[in-house]
């Protein structure tokens, strides 16, 4: 059997070697990500949230208001434009028992070009609305006494996500939650939990990676716990620290494994010490689980799986791009109570808080960057521009694919990454490819929607990712094929398809009957592809309805009313812009008649019977069904029945 890792040594897909890939993305690659402290030495509350309200200047020369963090500028009544400079700052003190710590500003999304002061002096700026950066500001904030922050933010109409252009306004601003935290002199940093099964998919080997800076003399302590809260028997659990790289190898005797169906989680606590004395403490929930491609199917802990989902946005209803702790645990229940198991978060990553609930849930997540219709006739509202191979943008592409990765790769519901969306190869697309492939080698990678790369013969996927084929699974596209669902040697993902009924607006008023076929044409989709060797699965576009009610801007002119003037149903009075209602639920989360027909459509567990079953009054019925759960025996399934 041949694994990711395998496959990535044999093809000899990356042709440098990790150390000569890290020298040459070092002036890319140089932020440090942390994890949370759950507890600190010395200090009472080592993490502080900034979200909330902020102070808010539309221009340079206007005045200071009020505005909601996280949350669109546009949709609370500021009609921000592209390329203008917009402003907030958020004045906080810092608690006196931080002195001697290092203080850390993370922000989780700012969009889409932000330069971050604090206290009156500039620190840094950073591209990309999607992914979170962190700085070290010690040196520059005043402990126990009132701090600054101020932010110069940009929708820059330039940048390679397309994210303003996709919800048809300018969307800028901090979408995202902003937090501070404290970590000891001596400290981890860059930390990433493998596991790897044996070939019998019984025991695993826990993989602890780090980078350490601090005093000698340091330790790792590290404790795994199972969902019950008791301490699973490590042969080592102390690990003395040096400075740079650590790896630790932990064997595990037959943990209970991680899938979509049983998502059995485990809490690593890793504790540092110095002289027997806790310095910090934080925890991460893993799972055990294995990933891999064997020739056309994808295995999840030795066993094919297939993928029913559906593609997400973040969307709130009055926030604009950005979602909350409810509405991010109500979509991943409404994705379980459908019967889907995937997600494709398009076209950019998720916040981590979504992962953790399809953790929790079990989802699998196709994590895609926030790189999307690059240099394509869909940039008619946008800057086309030939970024894909233009060196001054390297930085924007591998950095937001740098950030995705380094964030989420602990992850065990992220199944693969996606390196970009619907866009012209090029060698930026070339780099992000051989940076991820050198980094993570326990999961496959996919370009949504293969484009010029198959006419540039470039390898830059290992799973063939097309879109919008017919119901009977045929399409060409870029010179690629696939007849009923099969593709060309390795996994074909149809992580676009099935555009909900309800977005035909004048075809519902004409024959609203077509919500019934749109039912019947998923259901026969999704049975072709069950079926078919080389399908992995297809995503619904969309989940939610892409959908903004923008208000009356209060300040500034409705530059989106321009920018947005074909983006309506037709006859709509109103301030509501966007791609449309293409969601199997509203942005209030309501389940439309497209939500019980996928719920219908992607039951795992099928009746093989007629329409039309004939039975007789008194006797016994027998019913013959089929499993299509891939990991679930159904007697691990209730049956209830109603009289």
């Amino acid at each position: 059997m041949i694994t990711i890792k395998q496959t990535l040594l044999i093809a000899g897909v990356c042709l440098l070697s990790y150390s000569s890939l890290n020298a040459a993305f070092g002036a890319v690659c140089s932020g440090r990500t942390y994890i949370l402290p759950s507890r600190l030495e010395g200090v009472r509350q080592p993490v502080m949230s900034l979200s909330g309200t902020w102070s808010f200047k539309y221009s340079p020369k206007s005045r200071w208001t009020t505005i909601q963090v996280p949350g669109e500028a546009a949709m609370q009544g500021f009609a921000i434009e592209h390329d203008k400079p917009f402003f907030y700052k958020k004045t906080f003190t810092i608690p006196a028992d931080y002195a001697g710590k290092q203080i850390i500003l993370r922000f989780d999304g700012v969009y889409s070009h932000a330069k971050l002061s604090v206290n009156g002096k500039f620190v840094r700026e950073h591209h990309g609305g999607f992914t979170r950066w962190e700085t070290d500001i010690t040196s520059l904030v005043r402990v126990g006494k009132k701090n600054e922050i101020q932010l110069e933010v940009e929708d820059r109409l330039d940048e390679i996500s397309y994210a303003s252009g996709y919800a048809h306004h300018p969307i800028g601003g901090i979408l995202r939650d902003v937090t501070l935290f404290a970590l000891p002199e001596s400290h981890l940093y860059d930390v990433s939990v493998e596991t790897h099964l044996d070939s019998l998919y019984k025991d695993a080997e826990l993989r602890f990676d780090c980078e350490f800076i601090g005093k000698e003399g340091a330790e790792a302590r590290l404790e795994l716990k199972d969902k019950e809260g008791r301490n699973v028997q490590l042969p080592q659990s102390r690990f003395k620290l040096a400075k740079g790289k650590n790896t630790f190898l932990l064997p595990v005797a037959n943990p209970l494994k991680w899938d979509a169906e049983h998502p059995n989680l485990y809490t690593l606590e890793v504790a540092a010490y110095r002289d027997n004395k806790e310095l910090s403490r934080f925890d991460r929930r893993i799972g055990f689980r294995e990933v891999e491609i064997v020739k056309d199917r994808m295995l999840v802990n030795g066993r094919q799986v297939k993928l029913r989902g559906a593609c997400r946005h973040d969307i709130h209803p009055t926030l604009g791009r950005t979602t909350t702790a409810d509405l991010d645990s109500l979509d991943v229940l409404l994705f379980k109570q459908s019967n889907m198991n995937f997600v494709r978060t398009s076209h950019y990553p998720p916040s981590e808080r979504f992962l953790e609930f399809c953790n929790r849930y079990g989802i699998y997540v196709e994590s895609e960057t926030a790189v999307c219709f690059v240099d394509t006739y869909r940039q008619k509202n946008y800057a086309p521009g030939n970024t894909q191979s233009d060196s001054a943008y390297t930085d924007r592409y591998l950095g937001q694919c740098q950030e995705m990765v380094k964030a989420f790769r602990s992850h065990p519901s992220v199944l693969f990454w996606s390196i970009g969306n619907e866009s012209v190869y090029g060698t930026n697309f070339q780099l992000c490819w051989d940076w991820v492939k050198a980094t993570d080698t326990t999961r496959p990678v996919i370009f949504s929607y293969p484009g010029s790369a198959v006419e540039k013969k470039a390898k830059i996927f290992d799973i063939l990712s097309m879109h919008y084929q017919n119901v009977y699974g045929n399409i060409n596209q870029w010179g690629m094929s696939t007849r009923n669902f099969q593709g060309h040697g390795i996994p074909a993902l149809y992580d676009e398809w099935a555009h909900p009924a309800c977005y035909t607006y004048a075809t519902l008023q004409t024959d609203p009957n077509i919500r019934e076929f749109w039912g019947k044409s998923i259901d026969m989709m999704w049975d072709g592809l069950y079926n078919a060797p080389g399908g992995l699965g297809g995503a619904i576009w969309g989940y939610v309805d892409e959908v903004f009610a923008l208000p009356q801007p209060k300040v500034g002119t409705a530059f989106w009313k321009e920018f947005a003037r074909t983006a309506k149903p037709e006859n709509y009075q109103g301030n509501c812009v966007g791609y449309g209602e293409w969601g199997i639920v509203d942005v209030w989360r309501r389940p439309k008649p497209e939500f019980w027909s996928t719920k219908k459509a992607y039951s795992p567990v099928r009746l093989l019977a007629d329409d039309n079953l004939s039975f007789t009054a008194g006797q016994p019925l027998m019913l013959t069904v089929y499993n299509r759960f891939d990991h679930t025996n159904l007697n691990e399934i209730n049956l209830n029945s109603a009289t």
